[in-house]
């Protein structure tokens, strides 16, 4: 497959396996995690990714890169960790997942600073940096990654998702100032109204996107479920509706349209200053949330492949 550009999109955080428990008590494993998920989706639609997130030897950890490689992302850290897989146990219900975290010691947060700026380095500009999740609780990924994003190369796109998980927070005040620090660089910042309610409950939704525009962020995304997705910049605010959907999960619906928005963006060698023409801004979020739709038709996280979205008219020019 041709990357759709020449210079890969970098995706920095955890990933796990999602332990899905059904209402009836059945479990099901499958890859997961903001990040892995994000990277999947911009391999499958013919990007090149580059995966920043350590794996482990255990059984796990091999589904997890065998995984991986058969979506096309490239392992940046390809060398296994002694140290269990991360575990997210998934309880899926009506309103939506419910998420319990096993974090500690485990490999996917536990990179290299070393191996890790060495396979930076590897890439003189990249076109996108992602960042996000579980990776900015838990170190040494936390400061790590933040340091990698604060020393973006100017031309690169840089996108945060928070997907805020309020009980795998230790440190609030520290998890709180990490984002803001985060946004004041960001291009794109990635937000649910659950985010929004959680980062700034005396707001509303519109007011806390508006305040991390403030903060030095150029767009924020905000999905609402089945509601319009919405960005928000400092020209004014665009929407795009979601097409009735009949849904067997939204496990890493999120996480797809944020893969999907970045294929597409670079893709069309769009960069940061053109986050502020609404017509190609809404253009790029539709041909997203026709990914995030598609996932949301399938168990567990699994982004569609270029050949399922090239007939959708967001995706032609594939």
């Amino acid at each position: 497959m041709i990357p759709l550009n020449a210079r890969p999109i970098a995706v920095l955080g955890e990933n796990l396996v999602d332990l899905l428990v059904a209402p009836d008590a059945t479990v099901h494993a499958v890859i997961g995690g903001g990040p892995l998920n994000v990277a999947r989706t911009v391999a499958r639609l013919g990007g090149e990714a580059h995966f920043f997130s350590g794996t482990s030897s255990d059984a796990f950890g091999g589904f997890v890169r065998d995984a991986l490689v058969e979506s096309g992302v490239a392992l940046a850290l390809p060398a296994p960790l002694d140290a269990p897989t991360t575990l997210a146990v998934v309880e899926l219900n009506p309103a939506g997942p419910r998420y319990h975290f096993h974090l500690t010691d485990t490999a996917a947060f536990n990179l290299d600073a070393g191996a890790t700026q060495r396979a930076l380095d590897e890439v003189e500009h990249w076109s996108a940096l992602y960042f996000g999740t579980l990776g900015l609780l838990v170190e040494p990924m936390a400061s790590l990654g933040e340091a990698i994003v604060l020393s973006a190369a100017p031309e690169t796109l840089v996108v945060i998702d928070p997907n805020c998980r309020p009980s795998a927070v230790r440190d609030e005040p520290e998890y709180r100032a990490r984002v803001a620090r985060l946004s004041a660089r960001a291009d794109v910042v990635k937000v649910s109204t659950e985010d929004l309610d959680y980062l700034y409950p005396r707001l509303s939704h519109d007011d806390a996107a508006h305040a991390i525009l403030d903060i030095g962020a150029r767009c924020v995304v905000v999905t609402d479920g089945p509601d319009p997705v919405v960005a928000v910049t400092a020209g004014g605010r665009v929407s795009v509706d979601v097409a009735a959907t009949e849904v067997v999960d939204t496990v890493g619906a999120g996480d797809a349209l944020v893969g999907a928005f970045m294929t597409w963006w670079t893709g069309h060698d769009l960069g940061r200053a053109d986050l502020h023409d609404a017509p190609t801004l809404v253009a790029a979020l539709a041909a997203a949330v026709d990914v995030s739709r598609i996932t949301c038709q399938r168990a567990g996280a699994q982004p569609p492949r270029r050949h399922e979205v090239i007939g959708l008219e967001g995706w032609r020019w594939l």
